[in-house]
């Protein structure tokens, strides 16, 4: 690799774990943050109500600073999960990628259909864990921005390569305009693709307003023994 090459390759790794590490801050900033002020304000009321011998009140926010708590767990659980998928390597990319959506089809209204062919075959660490962060962002912006209610994914082994496809029912957008604005990477598409192109991979996504938006990436498939 050229030093000029090797540099700007530098550059897009930074970049994308800049972003990462934005999206983690906002997310604690604004979930983690917000658990923490209705747990502290839940645990002055049950401190007065004892003073003042009001046991039901008392119970009934306990009740309430309970469901607060595991809330906040559940949310630390899926930060952690958006470190690092620490059970990649010993489930396996499609067995991760199901614990995924089936936090995603708890928390939001969502009907996720997945087919896969990848069975017990190890992909190369870096090729799944970009496949499981493009994806984890593709839903990301399903919940956020699409409106949608029906998302369907293939994860798919065929002729020495591993393609995913993801595509939802929801509002869509303007994919080529989209691109064109100076600062567009507030849905972090372009981080998506700089992942997929620094292992050589091919990405794809077509939008349009209000016709819902398909994700595709390939990769020359590499097993591990």
């Amino acid at each position: 690799m050229e030093d000029a090459e090797a540099r700007e390759f530098s550059k897009k790794i930074l970049a994308i774990q800049e972003e990462e590490r934005h999206r983690i801050s906002r997310d604690l900033h604004d979930e983690i943050g917000q658990f923490s002020v209705s747990l502290g304000s839940a645990l002055s009321i049950i401190e007065k109500e004892i003073t003042k011998h009001n046991l039901d009140r008392a119970l009934h926010v306990i009740k309430d600073a309970k469901i607060i708590l595991a809330n906040t767990a559940d949310k630390i659980r899926a930060l952690f999960i958006d470190l690092r998928p620490a059970e990649l390597g010993m489930l396996g990319l499609p067995s991760v990628l199901r614990e995924l959506f089936s936090h995603y089809t708890k928390s939001y209204p969502l009907n996720i259909k997945f087919k896969e062919n990848i069975g017990d075959i190890h992909i190369k660490e870096e090729v799944a864990i970009t496949l499981y962060r493009v994806i984890q962002e593709a839903f990301n912006n399903i919940v956020k921005h699409a409106k949608a209610k029906n998302v369907k994914i293939d994860l798919l082994l065929k002729e020495g390569e591993i393609s995913f496809t993801i595509e939802d029912d929801g509002i869509g957008f303007d994919a080529e305009a989209f691109f064109k604005e100076v600062n567009a990477d507030k849905l972090g598409l372009r981080g998506m693709r700089e992942r997929v192109d620094l292992l050589n991979g091919k990405f794809l996504l077509q939008s349009k307003s209000k016709n819902g938006t398909k994700i595709n990436a390939t990769f020359q498939i590499i097993e591990e023994a």
